[in-house]
């Protein structure tokens, strides 16, 4: 780690990412071994987050870095605050919102992300049904556990609420729970997620497990106790075989 690095780390703070300018932030790994890194490289993009960065991120627009929950920047072997830098201070891990932008294209809704005021507002696809045109964002909610796999927050609402979470939107195995009953979730901000959460204090948990797992164990289950028999078969007729015989 860098000094800068070590500078971040000691923040303690949960979810906040960490935008790296040493070097190509969007085809270097370096910060993602330190920190949550707004860029990082991998062979297999995710195509919406590759055009959030061609359109948006390379342009360092500073609400949708906010979005992202981008707390620090590192330039020039320093650290510095993003506000400092753009002006507007990172949203959190999550925030309430009080307005919904519906959009009817995809391409609508990338472009929506640079005229929107995204603290307030979320940008949806006008598919998803059922939510209200205005809501109470008057609430506070907090990421108070992370894990790659694992996400716990303590909200409280005076009323019903729509929430946007700094995590992308991927539902090819995340799961949601609100006080451990299961809920659903969308798309957001054109690559996060949302979701509305009742009044009152509650507690929001995320959980990732890869599809097909469930068979992925019950078959590594059977392997292994097929195996296990197997070794004990063959220790068993080795010692019977190996059984000094007695003469009559």
């Amino acid at each position: 780690p860098t000094a800068a690095d070590r500078e971040i780390m000691e923040d303690t703070t949960l979810g906040f990412r960490v935008l790296d300018l040493s070097s190509d932030p969007f085809n270097s790994a370096r910060a993602a071994y330190f920190h949550r890194s707004v860029g990082g490289y991998h062979g297999a993009k995710l195509g919406r987050y590759q055009e959030v960065i061609d359109k948006y991120l390379s342009e360092f627009s500073p609400e949708v870095l906010a979005a992202l929950n981008t707390r620090y920047v590192i330039y020039g072997g320093e650290a510095m605050p993003i506000e400092s830098i753009t002006g507007v201070a990172p949203y959190g891990a999550a925030w309430f919102v009080s307005d919904v932008e519906r959009e009817a294209t995809t391409s609508e809704e990338l472009a929506a992300l640079g005229s929107v005021a995204l603290d307030s507002t979320a940008v949806v696809s006008s598919s998803v049904e059922g939510l209200e045109p205005v809501y109470d964002a008057s609430g506070t909610i907090e990421l108070v556990e992370y894990a790659p796999n694992y996400l716990k927050y303590e909200y409280e609402a005076p009323a019903e609420a729509l929430c946007v979470f700094s995590e992308i939107y991927f539902p090819e195995g995340w799961s949601v729970t609100v006080d451990g009953t299961p809920s659903d979730y969308f798309a957001a901000d054109y690559t996060l997620r949302a979701m509305e959460l009742p009044a009152g204090k509650h507690t929001v948990e995320w959980r990732f497990r890869a599809p097909g797992w469930g068979w992925t164990t019950a078959i590594t289950a059977v392997a292994s106790i097929a195996i296990l028999l197997g070794l004990i078969a063959a220790i068993y007729f080795a010692l019977r075989n190996n059984k000094p015989q007695t003469n009559e």
